[in-house]
């Protein structure tokens, strides 16, 4: 099969392009960081498992992002939807072990917007060439 025959998709690395290229979409919009309130793991001592001891959280800043006000919901709750490229987050999804970004994101404690902690309601992950390189995520007061 010639060169130029391979579909796209089967080049390998290809998705490293799109990583490369949403990271620079974000910082011509602006290039905000964000932060994220991850709950750090049980220390597994009986104080916290019976929820003595209350849990801690650890912020992690993650960058470039793209944060925008949209429409309240159907309650008149404030929304924001944050882009995020999966090449900022990478560093800290290595340091968590993650490996299903979009589950992990959901799971966090919320974003931590204008001193605000909001939660994370929806994540839909961009995909190309097999490979995730955007994050878009609403969050909620």
């Amino acid at each position: 099969m010639p060169e130029a025959d391979i579909p796209i998709n089967m080049i390998p690395g290809r998705h490293h392009a799109a990583r490369r290229g949403a990271d620079a979409f974000l910082r011509a919009l602006g290039g905000e960081q964000i932060t994220l309130r991850i709950a750090d793991p049980s220390a597994g001592d009986s104080n916290s498992q019976l929820g003595i001891t209350p849990p801690t959280a650890s912020d992690v800043q993650i960058a470039p992002a793209a944060v925008q006000d949209i429409p309240p919901g159907p309650d008149g709750t404030r929304r924001v939807q944050v882009m995020l490229s999966a090449r900022g987050l990478q560093p800290v999804v290595d340091s968590y072990a993650v490996t299903d970004v979009p589950a992990w994101l959901l799971g966090s404690q919320g974003l931590v917007y204008h001193g605000q902690l909001m939660p994370i309601r929806t994540v839909t992950a961009s995909c190309f060439a097999g490979g995730e390189y955007l994050y878009l995520l609403t969050a909620t007061e």
